[in-house]
């Protein structure tokens, strides 16, 4: 053999462990595989240690691990010429991989390879039990780990359910307990940080001009505070010496449902257990638990934040805060946004939307209205909506007869049947078209581009149902509902003066058809059209001692 004519047997003795892999800790420790090799080195006295080398917390499944690559570089230039190992379990658990190296690499290298407990020495004369049993007992260990990575992620799996963080490094605003790992608190100098973040989101900035205000107070970015904690931490966002805040890192913050007191984990997973590279999972897949930690920032204030977000929020040139009508205006013509311009007249500057279509040449009219009789008309409708559902609690208040969340549930009742009503009708229509092609009311093409649009008509209303009924289903299981809604109007009741966090909370969108005409929806309409309907009956029989009942239409 090759190996056998070889004047002197250099030996690189490599030693690998890792819990990912299911090792048992006591046989397979790295003292003990040292011992091990150390005691056939001293019944083989011919052969001459040269280095050892140590992989420990590496899987086997990958081989890019970096003492057995060092191992690799020194069989090429010739400083070692054999590879010694406990078992062929310890060179790795990929089946095929492994195989590779038994019998091409090393060969090809020139090294021999020896697995002392599986009285393998590839400088031995094979026989045919050799080339059946080696392979077969690759296979046994790559089986044997595919069958730990499946263990460990129903292990992972059952915490992430229990709401136990299994993350390596808590959220910028909270540190992992020290008597408990799985379990988060609050850090309160990031949490300050993160409070301000929404604030100043509130208050109408943009995710660009917080960075730039964050940078210019000295607060510490996510990595650079970990790494300032003495964590090792590293991240492929960081770029440069110098960490600044980016926009990128405020949005993150921003959309994080952490902080609300909700653990939201298995984003992401591996392909399987012999490639690291994980995948994005789909949302509805990800796993959400409730309360399981202190929160920062309250679900109000996150949802108001959310609905921002996905607005419109260009910021102007020269201007901090967005526009405060910013994603809330649409055209009563064609729907579209609205969209602000400037002019000046007599040495005065006036503001002015109009509609986006119009501006773009594709139609519509101006449907034109200065921005101050907007803001008037605004402010004055807040106000008095503001005022009569501050009178209607009081009514309602004083009778103490229904159960907070009622309204909120009597109202999703409206809006069930309304929809359920939309799906058979749908539903009609479609049984109709066949015989309508039959009597040669409508065309054979007709049929099929009519059946098509009803029924994704009806499935989409069927989504609707079942979401408002899952919402229902939800509130009926809650003790009590705050009716933030009325909370906020209470709050912002007597304002003298427009903010966009106020618009944001209370409004949902301004439909403008002219200077003179303008229509504003309200946020929670369904709730405050109940909740006016049951006080003005409540007052309406006052003093009569009569039961009253309600229902939506």
């Amino acid at each position: 053999m090759y190996f056998q004519t070889r004047d002197k047997i250099l030996c690189g003795d490599y030693v690998r462990l890792s819990r990912e892999d299911g090792d048992k800790l006591e046989s397979d420790s790295i003292r003990n595989q040292k011992d091990l090799i150390a005691d056939y080195h001293r019944k083989h006295p011919e052969m001459t240690f040269v280095q050892e080398y140590v992989d420990d917390g590496f899987s086997g499944t990958n081989y890019e691990r970096p003492g057995f690559q060092r191992m690799l570089e020194d069989a090429k230039i010739g400083k070692i010429n054999c590879i010694i190992v406990k078992d062929l379990s310890r060179l790795g658990r990929n089946y095929i991989e492994t195989g590779r190296y038994l019998e091409k690499i090393f060969p090809a290298m020139g090294i021999r390879f020896i697995a002392i407990n599986d009285h393998y020495d590839s400088a031995d004369e094979k026989d045919d039990s050799d080339n059946i049993i080696i392979p077969f007992k690759n296979l046994i260990n790559d089986a044997y780990c595919r069958d730990i990575s499946t263990k460990i992620r129903s292990q992972l799996d059952v915490k992430r359910k229990n709401g136990q963080f299994i993350g390596s490094f808590a959220g910028y605003g909270y540190r992992k307990d020290p008597r408990d790992k799985n379990r988060l608190l609050v850090d309160e100098y990031a949490a300050e940080i993160v409070r301000l973040i929404f604030k100043l989101k509130l208050d109408g900035m943009s995710s660009q001009r917080i960075a730039g205000h964050l940078d210019e107070i000295g607060a510490l970015p996510p990595m650079e505070y970990k790494l300032r904690c003495g964590m090792n931490f590293n991240s492929g966002f960081r770029a440069g010496k110098e960490q600044k805040w980016s926009a990128v890192a405020v949005s993150r913050i921003l959309k994080n449902e952490l902080y609300t007191g909700v653990m939201v984990q298995g984003k992401r997973r591996k392909i399987n257990y012999k490639v690291k590279k994980s995948i994005a999972v789909d949302e509805n897949q990800w796993i959400r638990v409730n309360g399981t930690h202190e929160a920062i920032i309250p679900q109000a204030v996150f949802d108001q934040v959310q609905k921002m977000m996905e607005m419109d929020t260009r910021t102007a040139p020269n201007q901090d805060t967005v526009q405060v009508f910013s994603g809330l205006l649409r055209c009563g013509g064609c729907g579209q946004s609205m969209v602000k311009r400037c002019s000046c007249k007599d040495g005065k500057k006036y503001d002015y939307y109009h509609c986006s279509t119009y501006k773009n040449g594709n139609g519509c009219s101006s449907h034109l209205i200065r921005e101050s009789k907007l803001t008037e008309a605004v402010l004055d409708a807040i106000q008095r909506q503001a005022s009569l559902l501050v009178r209607a609690d009081n009514i309602i208040a004083a009778a103490g007869k229904i159960p907070e969340n009622q309204f909120s549930v009597k109202a999703m009742d409206g809006q069930l049947s309304q929809l359920e009503r939309d799906a058979a009708r749908y539903q009609d229509l479609k049984a109709h078209l066949y015989q309508d092609m039959h009597d040669g009311t409508i065309s054979r093409e007709e049929f099929k581009d009519m059946n098509a649009r009803f029924t994704k008509l009806r499935q989409s209303t069927k989504e609707k149902l079942s979401q408002l009924e899952e919402k229902r289903k939800t509130l009926l299981n809650r003790e009590t509902s705050l009716q933030p809604w009325l909370e906020d109007f209470q709050k912002y009741g007597n304002i003298t003066h427009l903010e966009r966090k106020v618009l944001t909370a209370l409004v949902d969108h301004i439909t403008v058809y002219g200077k003179d005409s303008i229509e504003i929806h309200f946020c929670y309409e369904d709730e405050i059209k109940l909740f006016m309907k049951v006080a003005e009956e409540y007052e309406s029989h006052s003093g009569t001692g009569e039961e009253t009942s309600y229902e939506v239409g």
